[in-house]
């Protein structure tokens, strides 16, 4: 029978991360979230068992631990807010205190990398004691110990992005001055996966990092030159850490209680200094840190994405892993069939059924600048991937159920529109998504200055394609409007 796992932390970015890996091993992966609807835009939602429950609740715990045979502790309670850290210590105590009564046999826990014998900041300090209180007990536990990770999704990488995007010269602490090890995503969760396969593993406490030590401010300089941008850091040891905590949180998806303990364990160095790992796990090898970079770039189109906005009311705008993102939703009394219809006859002769207008000017705009401009469509029928939609390509289409075109605008950044339909009832849900992945400075500035005429343009074209749909529904066939 397949082994019975828990994974606690699975809305966060590493538990999102390991979850698909454990289902392709064929283990049962049971999850324990506080909102479970949380989990709902994730591809593998369908696939776990998932359990409403918090650490501080003792019989949620129970429940959740009963006939698991390795727990995976990978929570922390950054995001509850101040004065976080005696949660940090009761969670665990419960977590170990339930998972013996359930006789869990191995606990694996992902904590920070740190010296206590430096001067650490709280945040890396409550990390360890947190293994401390995992160790507490009679079950074994692999405690990993890790610095910077480095994927897109990570709150590590996700700061070192913003910043390095968004300021040709940054201002920064002395502490940017540091030493860090970092290492990808796909690398710790290659020794999370090892650690439920290597007894000799447990009890001990490792730790891992990538191939490249550089201080915190090379990373963000690094990180910027694998983009193609030139940037400066200047650092002023009297710069307090709440005026770059205000700045992270402004500028970045990461919010202000995330960001200030994050900036409080710059205070020491963040470096392997015990390679026990190496030993115990020799068939892992550490990527080096541009290496990481690289693939986390990769991972900046929506095919990589879950989809989690799609749990959220009729319209959200969010920031994720380089994109910005806006979704529209709207319920259509009509066949899902029909929905597509009419989105899959936009663009070219038939327009864009609101403010066209405003769509042809954005074409001449682009012609002039050197791009396609609106070129029209390369066939007048159910698109397939790659041929021409205006100033779209066809990125990926499902008969009936999805389509998404890539802008090939000339724009500082990276672009898709994208048309989700859902049977709903008698009728069907269409989801509207609009993505730009921004390329520095000027690719922020081209957001927020557009945002507002393509707020008003998205608004209209959901609203347009939906009483389209109810003619087409209606007639028994699609009109086009010129």
């Amino acid at each position: 029978m397949a082994e019975t796992v828990l994974v606690t932390g699975a809305t966060g970015y590493v538990g999102s991360c390991l979850i698909p890996r454990l289902l392709d091993k064929g283990n049962h992966v049971r999850t324990l979230v506080r909102d479970p609807d949380r989990l709902k835009g994730f591809e593998w939602f369908s696939r776990v068992e998932t359990i409403s429950g918090d650490l501080l609740e003792k019989h949620s715990l129970n429940i959740a631990l009963q006939n698991v045979a390795t727990a995976f502790y990978l929570v922390h309670n950054m995001s509850s807010g101040w004065n976080y850290e005696p949660r940090e210590l009761e969670s665990a105590r419960n977590f170990l205190s339930a998972a013996e009564s359930t006789n869990v046999e191995h606990i694996i826990y992902l904590g920070g990398l740190a010296h206590p014998e430096e001067e650490i900041g709280s945040h890396l300090e409550y990390r360890l004691q947190t293994g401390n209180a995992l160790r507490a007990g009679r079950i074994p536990v692999t405690e990993f110990r890790s610095s910077l990770i480095i994927g897109s999704g990570s709150i590590s990488f996700e700061m070192i992005r913003y910043l390095a995007e968004q300021f040709p010269i940054m201002i920064g602490t002395r502490n940017l001055t540091k030493l860090t090890q970092p290492i990808s995503i796909q690398d710790v969760i290659k020794y999370l996966i090892a650690a439920m396969e290597t007894v000799s593993s447990r009890g001990h406490i490792f730790e891992i990092g990538g191939e490249t030590v550089l201080t915190y401010k090379d990373t963000i300089n690094t990180y910027a030159r694998l983009r193609g941008l030139t940037r400066h850091t200047i650092l002023l040891p009297w710069m307090p850490d709440f005026l770059m905590t205000s700045v992270l949180a402004m500028i970045s998806p990461v919010p202000a209680n995330i960001v200030r303990p994050l900036l409080g364990g710059l205070r020491a160095n963040s470096i392997v200094r015990d390679r026990s790992a190496m030993e115990i796990f020799p068939g892992i090898r550490t990527s080096g840190y541009k290496e990481s970079v690289l693939a986390a770039l990769q991972e900046m189109t929506p095919d990589r994405m879950d989809q989690v906005w799609q749990n959220e009311g009729s319209l959200s705008r969010i920031r994720q892993r380089g994109f910005f993102i806006e979704n529209r939703k709207i319920s259509i009394d009509t066949s899902p069939y029909a929905i597509f219809q009419v989105v899959s006859n936009l663009g070219g002769k038939h327009g864009w059924l609101y403010m066209n207008g405003l769509w042809k000017m954005r074409g001449l705009i682009d012609k002039w600048v050197g791009g396609p401009g609106l070129r029209g469509r390369s066939v007048d029928k159910t698109p397939s991937p790659g041929e021409v939609f205006d100033f779209y390509r066809v990125d990926v289409v499902t008969q009936g159920v999805h389509l998404r075109l890539k802008s090939e605008l000339r724009a500082p950044g990276l672009g898709w529109m994208e048309w989700r339909i859902t049977p709903a009832g008698e009728g069907a849900l269409l989801s509207q998504t609009a993505f730009f992945a921004p390329k520095g400075v000027w690719g922020f500035i081209y957001w927020y200055f557009l945002l507002p005429i393509h707020s008003l343009v998205f608004f209209g074209l959901i609203r347009a394609i939906a009483r389209r749909a109810k003619e087409i529904n209606n007639t028994g066939g699609i009109h086009h409007e010129h």
